[in-house]
């Protein structure tokens, strides 16, 4: 279908976080059908401030006529409240791809992050003033208001404590790796048609077999012919191991929450059938 003007995103990478989304990102704008945003996060949809989707709609191309189709990809989307409800009242028929990962390796690289870019004293800043104008997100008053930052155990054991009653939305290592009810509030929306899932380990692993699922998903030519750049993005060093006993008590507990997620997404996970000890 031939647009004219300022192109509009027909499908959105949901998530989740340190899953595999910026690499996907970068794999699918190679494709010549798909064009993409001035920058892949654009955290339009789970801001707390008004919408104006003029200014949305500027993070896009602008063609006289094109072909060509354009997305955006920020993982928070599938975790934040109400961004379900946002997105549907914008496009009832927009498309989500969601690349679903191991959620105690998801949880332990967000630590891992979040520790790391505490070295730095303008993201320190950054997390501190941003807690005015988002009061929930409190990244700057748990992590780096004190001496030590907390170790991966106290973070996950902060949010278990508080799993009931607490307001805060992030930091959020282990509620993000509650996948199937934050699945379950887009299908109050959306139909499972719009959705394609992917496991990370596959498209690590076999990733032109799974770029051709997204293919066949956005009805576009496959990938098979391209000379892609295939290079794994934002993979981090870690500056020390998750310990065995760590990870089969958290891995444990995300298996109970995400009951019924495999037979949801029609993918069988690994880390929800094995209760082996693992290394990250």
């Amino acid at each position: 279908m031939l647009t004219f003007g300022r192109l509009k995103p027909k499908f959105m990478i949901l998530g989740v976080q340190k899953g595999g989304t910026t690499s996907l990102h970068e794999y699918l704008v190679q494709h010549p059908s798909i064009l993409g945003p001035t920058k892949k996060e654009l955290h339009f949809f789970d801001s707390f401030q008004p919408l104006n989707i003029d200014d949305y709609h500027k993070n896009f191309p602008f063609k006289l006529v094109t072909n060509k189709m354009t997305f955006e990809s920020t993982p928070r989307y599938i975790y934040y409240p109400d961004v379900a409800r946002k997105i549907y009242d914008y496009n009832p028929n927009m498309k989500f791809i969601v690349v679903l990962r191991d959620p105690v390796k998801r949880a332990y690289s967000a630590w891992n992050m979040y520790k790391q870019m505490g070295e730095s004293e303008s993201m320190r800043n950054f997390f501190k003033k941003n807690e005015i104008t988002s009061p929930k997100e409190i990244f700057f008053s748990l992590l780096y208001s004190k001496e030590t930052f907390p170790n991966f155990l106290k973070m996950a054991n902060y949010e278990l404590d508080n799993e009931l009653n607490s307001n805060f939305i992030e930091p959020s290592i282990i509620r993000r790796g509650y996948y199937k009810e934050q699945i379950d509030t887009y299908l109050e929306y959306f139909s499972l048609e719009n959705f394609l899932f992917i496991d990370s380990s596959s498209l690590k692993n076999r990733t032109f077999e799974e770029l051709n699922r997204v293919a066949s998903f956005l009805n576009i030519s496959d990938f098979n012919s391209l000379e892609l750049d295939l290079e794994m993005k934002h993979q981090r060093v870690y500056s020390e191991p998750l310990s065995v006993e760590i990870y089969d008590e958290l891995l444990l507990h995300f298996q109970n929450k995400n009951k019924g997620l495999e037979e949801l997404v029609n993918l069988n996970f690994e880390w929800m059938r094995n209760k082996a000890s693992i290394h990250v």
